[in-house]
């Protein structure tokens, strides 16, 4: 068991918006369009274009189509020339595949950072993981998802390793928007267990113990068969 650093501070703001936007305004355009999706104003398959989003954000269109680039690079933007450009409708198939690239950059991310976690993110963690049990029982799959996102995302910032990080949060969207479609195959039981492995190896800066809890994320079997898709 490691020591923890007394001046453990965030590596990144929480979201690391300029690592994956590149500048202010087409972070803030990003993230309100990821808020949208993430808070189901704007549903998967629901058509967006520039102009509208412009309007909506008071901003010209050339941020717009950046941000619009960035969200479909990370798999949240579908676009087709000339026809459409909407919110993607993320596959069982797909979802499974990331949780794959996410299981294995969070454990690239506990080997770093268990041993360093303070007393107030331990503190952080584990009200966002009563929240999220708090939310179990209500199915509304936004609010679960949202919960689930901000418990693991305490541990992301602390990353020194902004590759690490960029990678995490672009993959993580992906994850988070496929779920929506899956909440009674998803195993909560186990996911809720593996958030309070998470806890207890975070105040006990115990790696081992953190590796188990990525372990039992890790046997949640995400179904592959295909979603009907909007025309």
């Amino acid at each position: 068991m490691s020591e923890a650093r007394d001046d453990q501070r965030p590596a990144s703001g929480p979201d690391d918006d300029d690592d994956l936007t590149g500048s202010a305004v087409v972070s803030t355009v990003f993230n309100q369009i990821l808020d949208a999706v993430h808070n189901g104003r704007l549903q998967p398959g629901e058509r967006i274009s520039d102009s509208e989003l412009a309007d909506r954000f008071g901003v010209s269109r050339t941020p717009v189509r950046e941000a619009l680039q960035r969200l479909r690079e990370i798999g949240i933007i579908e676009a087709s020339a000339s026809r459409f450009t909407r919110i993607a409708v993320v596959s069982p198939e797909q979802t499974a595949n990331a949780m794959v690239v996410w299981l294995a950059l969070y454990g690239a991310l506990i080997n770093e950072v268990i041993p360093t976690v303070q007393p107030e993110v331990v503190a952080a963690m584990q009200a966002d993981h009563e929240r999220f049990v708090s939310l179990l029982a209500t199915l509304e799959m936004q609010r679960i998802a949202t919960a689930n996102a901000e418990f693991f995302n305490h541990l992301v910032v602390f990353s020194r390793n902004p590759a690490l990080r960029r990678g995490i949060q672009s993959v993580v969207h992906v994850v988070r928007l496929g779920s929506l479609h899956l909440p009674e195959q998803i195993d909560f039981r186990a996911l809720s267990e593996s958030q309070a492995l998470l806890v207890a190896a975070a105040r006990d800066h115990d790696r081992a113990a953190a590796m188990g809890a990525m372990r039992m994320l890790g046997l949640i079997r995400v179904p592959t068969e295909p979603l009907d898709s909007p025309e």
